[in-house]
């Protein structure tokens, strides 16, 4: 049997990508590491009103949601502040905060399952930092991304 395997190793710092997030103004994002064709794991940091963009995890992409990933998993472990979840599957409630949600202060973990649309908004009063992780959805599927941020999150940001 011939396989390449890769040896365990430390990642640090150092190989860690951050910078805003284009996608969600007053939000910055930092990749930490991913595996190709797995998924990948990073940090989130959110002022507090701030919102994420919306994001769909369904089987097939009805094009409402600013973006697409495919029926995948994702998790967040809040380390700092407090975060509403919005989830469901009209595009508009998620967006207003009128869909259902789910609260997460320090120390919670919010497991996002497929099948939904999401997005997360800091409700707290202080800044906000989650550890998050995400899967890959099958090859098959065509991920979607706006180029940059939609404008009901542009609007709230003024």
């Amino acid at each position: 049997m011939n396989e390449t395997r890769i040896k365990p190793r430390a990642i640090t710092m150092g190989d860690w990508k951050s910078g805003p997030d284009d996608l969600s103004p007053g939000c910055d994002i930092t990749s930490m590491a991913g595996v190709e064709g797995i998924g990948g794991i990073g940090l989130y940091f959110m002022a507090p009103g701030k919102q994420t963009n919306t994001f769909s995890m369904e089987a097939s992409d009805d094009g409402t949601a600013d973006e697409y990933y495919g029926m995948c998993h994702e998790f967040y472990y809040i380390l700092a502040g407090e975060f509403t979840m919005y989830w469901g599957e009209d595009v508009a409630k998620v967006q207003a905060g009128t869909a259902n949600k789910v609260l997460l202060k320090a120390g919670d973990l919010g497991y996002w399952t497929p099948g939904y649309k999401y997005s997360a908004k800091n409700t707290g009063k202080v800044p906000g930092t989650f550890f998050w992780g995400i899967t890959r959805p099958a090859p098959v599927v065509k991920r979607r991304a706006v180029s940059e941020a939609p404008q009901w999150l542009k609007a709230k940001s003024v």
